[in-house]
């Protein structure tokens, strides 16, 4: 996960916002307690969405807060929830899948950033080992599919179904593991796969334009044809990127919608329903914005 599954603040209560600041700052100390200080740098708001969708399936009653002080920043306050199963199931995802993040870069980044994480590299393993060890099912499932997906980058597919499908797989059984077979788990299932073809999808578009210039993998490369440094993105091919975007949040939003839920439903639904379609026009904003720098507008 990247960092795109987020709530919209601005459409959120303020109880329900203070809420969603508890459940992430929780899932840092966890992170700090089960795996050490530096691992609270691992932490991403996907995670937290994990955190919050566990509970709003699983959970009948809402957590109830207690005030803290934040490790980083003591003259900070934070509120905290007691840590459980979810946090530190959300936890060891977190330090596994950095753990494949740092890898992949490894063989991807130039020399100067390989140098880098080098040196982090023992580290990472060490924590990743541990969590490994606790949750071996996460790891089992991010190794197959992080293993699919070098293939296919490998083979340079133009195929944008086979290149989300490794992301997508991978959430939706992750999301799913203890849930027996039901109704309710296909549609879980089906929510977290939407999920994360919307991010490998949102992180293309992101990337898109430092992927031509350093010839890095990207799947509309060569959907569009777009090899060569010079090579620039149209308004017709953005506009069809952008659509198949919204059509996998949409699909997430609608097998969400039909899911039983317990506590934490209108902080998630905001993400699901609001979020997602924030973080895609923030994007959409900042590459226009780019483009007006670079053509001097």
């Amino acid at each position: 996960m990247f960092g795109y599954v987020k709530p919209d603040k601005a459409e959120l209560k303020i109880k329900e916002y203070e809420t969603y600041k508890a459940v992430y700052c929780s899932l840092c100390k966890t992170l700090g307690k089960e795996y050490g200080i530096l691992t609270r740098f691992f932490l991403t708001y996907d995670a937290t969405f994990f955190v919050l969708f566990l509970k709003c399936v699983f959970q009948k009653e809402p957590d109830c807060a207690h005030s803290g002080v934040c490790r980083f920043n003591p003259l900070k306050k934070c509120n905290y929830i007691d840590e459980d199963d979810f946090l530190k199931k959300a936890a060891a995802l977190t330090v596994i899948m950095f753990y494949y993040k740092v890898r992949d870069n490894l063989a991807d980044s130039p020399f100067y950033k390989k140098i880098a994480l080098y040196l982090i590299y023992p580290y990472i393993k060490a924590k990743f080992k541990k969590a490994q060890n606790r949750f071996p099912q996460y790891d089992g499932i991010i190794k197959a599919q992080t293993d699919r997906q070098a293939l296919i980058e490998k083979e340079k597919s133009d195929s944008v179904d086979l290149a989300c499908d490794p992301s997508a797989k991978a959430l939706s059984e992750i999301f799913t593991l203890d849930m027996p077979e039901s109704l309710q788990k296909e549609l879980a299932k089906r929510t977290a796969y939407c999920l994360g073809r919307w991010v490998y999808l949102m992180d293309a578009f992101d990337d898109l334009e430092s992927d031509i210039s350093a010839f890095r993998y990207n799947p509309f490369i060569y959907v569009y044809g777009l090899n060569g440094p010079k090579a620039a993105v149209s308004e017709k091919q953005e506009k069809e990127i952008i659509a198949r975007i919204r059509i996998s949040a949409n699909e997430a939003a609608s097998s969400f919608e039909r899911l039983d839920k317990n506590c934490y439903n209108s902080i998630t639904e905001n993400i699901i329903f609001d979020g997602m379609e924030n973080e895609l026009n923030l994007l959409i904003s900042k590459k226009k914005k780019k483009r007006g720098e670079e053509n001097g507008e």
